[in-house]
């Protein structure tokens, strides 16, 4: 019986250290510090996160000194990773909408007039405009222009209209945002050169 003890014992001495370390979290899912944002209204519960580095992490919110939601930013390890709006400090209405990977713009992004009229909508890819762009103009809440970009460049055709809605110019680019049709006319490019 004794020597079962001492068995056991020397078993559960082994196992113990394998047990607290499974135990461990991941530091992200566990902060080790708290902070209160500063402005944030009295009552408000919510609660600015960093981990064992101060790195920030999880849903950061920002309030300006009179105590309005400015901005909501998520982080992962200080850097920008997740849904970011950031908010008119006067009235409180969102003036932008953004998805970050790993601290640059990746995903679908948003920019309202401080009415809360859609200004731009697009998508970015890795920090750089991808895919089919909107612009809109602030009277009529019309489409002012739309186009694609291609890594940061125009490309193909875009098309401008006035603030009624009708077609003012159409465009097409090439590669890099090179211009190559104006209104479905050529442009010479030797033209443009300075001698």
């Amino acid at each position: 019986m004794n020597k079962l003890k001492q068995i056991l014992t020397l078993i559960s001495l082994l196992i113990a250290p394998l047990i607290s370390l499974s135990q461990k979290s991941d530091p992200d899912l566990r902060p080790a510090y708290e902070e209160r944002p500063q402005y944030m209204p009295w009552g408000g519960n919510h609660r600015n996160l960093r981990d064992e580095y101060e790195r920030k992490i999880g849903l950061w919110k920002f309030y300006s000194y009179t105590h309005t939601l400015i901005a909501e930013v998520n982080y992962s390890h200080d850097v920008k990773h997740g849904l970011s709006t950031i908010y008119f400090p006067h009235n409180g209405t969102v003036k932008e909408v953004a998805e970050y990977f790993d601290g640059k713009k990746d995903g679908e992004y948003k920019l309202y007039y401080y009415s809360g009229d859609i200004k731009i909508e697009g998508f970015y890819s890795y920090g750089k405009r991808h895919g089919k762009w909107t612009y809109y103009h602030i009277s009529t809440g019309e489409v002012k222009a739309e186009g694609r970009y291609n890594k940061g460049f125009k490309t193909g055709e875009w098309k401008y209209f006035n603030a009624k809605g009708e077609l003012l110019h159409t465009y097409v680019y090439g590669d890099e945002g090179v211009l190559i049709m104006e209104d479905g006319k050529p442009v010479n490019h030797d033209d443009l050169k300075q001698p």
